[in-house]
């Protein structure tokens, strides 16, 4: 998703040697949910990178998740196929399923080389049918083969030289996987989606579910310091995929992280309890913003840090209700607070 773009990705938070076994899971009880969003009849997907996500995370926000979706696969030089699923995400699906609940695996144009995600892949993939065709049928195969319950699209940095081939991608993914969920996520603008490389028309049309990934407003890398996705921003870019995409497909994308801007050197990105705990062991206090609904501090040494927290997300899934959406979307488990 697009909290890895930009920035080589630091965690502040230690989340374990080895993902716990799924014997350790505990089995979901429906009437615990928290009413937050469960009475409301909203999807809740947590995003979970395989690299680093425990069973624990995984348990911590049981309650609240209905899909899982997991990270996963990108494309291959080239773009004419798809990696091989990794044993983590595999565990992940075995340890998701083993709590009753949906998995979806995420596929994406991520490059490691570039620690960001590569448009130069995301075209080799959408501007050739055969190749188009090749992964289509890759990923039919892993949904298939390895029981997943669907396919999360991430293709990031498109133009709109990728419009049509997007466009392909998912009528073909949607008539190859029938029975499964086909969900694509959306970098999120106030402005034209067109300019993104998205035909929202033919999105509405054979996306099941749209992720809007409201987050990485500001960033360490791209600009000054401010919120991760604030209130204001994320209404505006809303509003303008509501205009095309019908409420009910729309899953509102929520940060589970901060970033830093020291004054000298890069930032980096932390976890919320991470965030916490550096403003607490700074002896500073965080102040909430309740016009962006984001904490934010300053340390001594003028380091600037914005964080979301439990109190967006439950902001977000207010947001999520006013606009009669069909679900939040929360990257990511492994540095959000748990869901509650």
């Amino acid at each position: 998703m697009a909290a890895r773009a930009g920035i080589t990705v630091a965690l502040a938070v230690v989340v374990g040697a080895a993902v716990i076994g799924a014997a350790t899971l505990t089995a979901p009880h429906a009437a615990t949910r928290s009413p937050a969003a469960a009475s409301a009849g909203l999807q809740v997907v947590g995003y979970a990178d395989a690299s680093d996500t425990t069973a624990a995370q995984l348990n911590a926000s049981r309650h609240q998740l209905t899909t899982v979706g997991i990270d996963g696969i990108n494309l291959l030089p080239g773009g004419a196929g798809v990696e091989d699923v990794p044993a983590a995400a595999s565990t992940l699906l075995t340890q998701t399923h083993a709590l009753g609940k949906k998995a979806e695996l995420l596929v994406g144009n991520f490059d490691s080389s570039l620690g960001d995600f590569s448009p130069e892949l995301a075209a080799s993939l959408l501007g050739s049918p055969a190749n188009i065709h090749s992964v289509v049928g890759d990923l039919a195969g892993i949904v298939t083969s390895q029981g997943w319950d669907g396919i999360t699209v991430d293709l990031e940095a498109l133009t709109p030289d990728d419009t049509a081939g997007l466009s392909s991608l998912l009528a073909q993914l949607h008539a190859a996987l029938p029975h499964s969920s086909i969900s694509i996520a959306l970098t999120a603008t106030p402005g034209a989606y067109a300019d993104l490389g998205y035909d929202l028309h033919a999105i509405d049309q054979y996306a099941n579910h749209v992720v809007l990934m409201a987050y990485d407003q500001h960033g360490p890398t791209w600009s000054k310091a401010g919120p991760i996705g604030g209130t204001p921003w994320v209404k505006k870019s809303l509003q303008s995929l509501l205009d095309v995409v019908h409420a009910s497909k729309v899953q509102l994308g929520i940060a589970g992280y901060g970033y830093s801007w020291p004054t000298h050197g890069t930032g980096r990105q932390y976890s919320d309890s991470a965030a916490r705990a550096l403003a607490k062991k700074s002896h500073v206090t965080a102040v909430w913003n309740s016009t962006q609904d984001e904490w934010h501090a300053t340390l001594p040494d003028g380091t600037v840090l914005w964080w979301s927290s439990a109190r967006t997300y439950a902001q977000r899934v207010s947001l999520a209700k006013q606009y009669k959406l069909g679900g939040v979307a929360v990257w990511s488990l492994g540095l959000s607070d748990p869901l509650k």
